[in-house]
């Protein structure tokens, strides 16, 4: 019995990838019910430049995934990468409320939107994630979750991943063309390292490298928690105009070339 189901999409330069899971009573883990890739339009390096061309990249996708899964309605979750993503780390600090000391939840979140005022390079940028780090109390005791302890002063550090507006607006405008409900828009690089890392990986240091057509994605983690995210402007469309400058070709025998022939060893 189908109970719900969700799309992922990943929003690519080069390709735009939606994959269809369902939920089915009594099963712990979703089944895939089908995938469609279609070929990006209307972003350059990541970022969404032209919503009309990428709701027509969108809608294809989408047609082609219907068609397969016969599934039409559904919530979206929208992986969204490129140079515009960017990352902050700040840290607030505030009087624990209750006369006793003792740190409740609100306090916790109190703190954690005090460090969000003390961000700076803010100008032409969203907040797509807030994840809490680390709190201090009385500056002296470090806790991941000080709820039900006590002290008077509770000093929050949480990481912030941002986005350019712009990209943000195009990809909601887009979205909303092709009349796709969203649930959820996350940074590519923190969705890829759900699947790429485990609890254990993610505790003793671990990084995701996603390499793209014109970007290559890197995020860190440490002791569990997101230590740096940074995006590059570099990726294979790169390797392939440098095949095709090398070899004196056109770009469409370069990647070929690149995709028969071209090997990465790592030791």
């Amino acid at each position: 019995m189908r109970a719900k189901t969700v799309i992922g999409i990943d929003l690519g330069t080069d390709l735009i990838k939606m994959v269809a899971l369902e939920s089915v009573s009594g099963e712990s883990v979703p089944r895939v019910a089908g995938s469609s890739v279609a070929p990006g339009r209307g972003m350059r390096k990541g970022a969404v430049i032209d919503p009309d061309a990428l709701t027509v990249a969108i809608r294809e996708a989408r047609d082609s995934l219907e068609k397969s899964t016969g599934i039409k309605n559904f919530e979206a979750h929208v992986a969204l990468g490129g140079a515009g993503l960017s990352f902050q780390k700040a840290k607030g600090l505030i009087a624990v409320s209750r006369a006793d000391g003792e740190i409740t939840k609100e306090d916790m979140k109190r703190a954690r939107l005090v460090s969000e005022t003390s961000l700076s390079r803010l100008q032409n940028k969203e907040i797509l994630h807030r994840i809490p780090l680390s709190y201090k109390i009385d500056n002296e005791t470090e806790a991941y979750d000080p709820f039900g302890l006590t002290g008077s002063k509770l000093e929050a550090e949480t990481f912030f991943i941002t986005v350019f507006t712009q990209s943000i607006k195009n990809l909601l405008k887009a979205l909303e063309e092709t009349g796709i409900e969203i649930d959820e828009i996350v940074a590519n690089p923190l969705a890829a390292s759900y699947v790429a890392l485990g609890r254990r990986e993610k505790e003793i240091g671990g990084m995701v490298l996603d390499f793209g057509a014109s970007t290559t994605s890197i995020i860190l983690f440490e002791e569990g928690m997101p230590y740096s995210l940074d995006v590059f402007p570099i990726g294979s469309e790169h390797i392939t105009h440098d095949i095709a400058v090398g070899f004196k070709i056109d770009l469409d025998e370069a990647e070929k070339l690149k995709l028969n022939y071209g090997a990465v060893g790592f030791e």
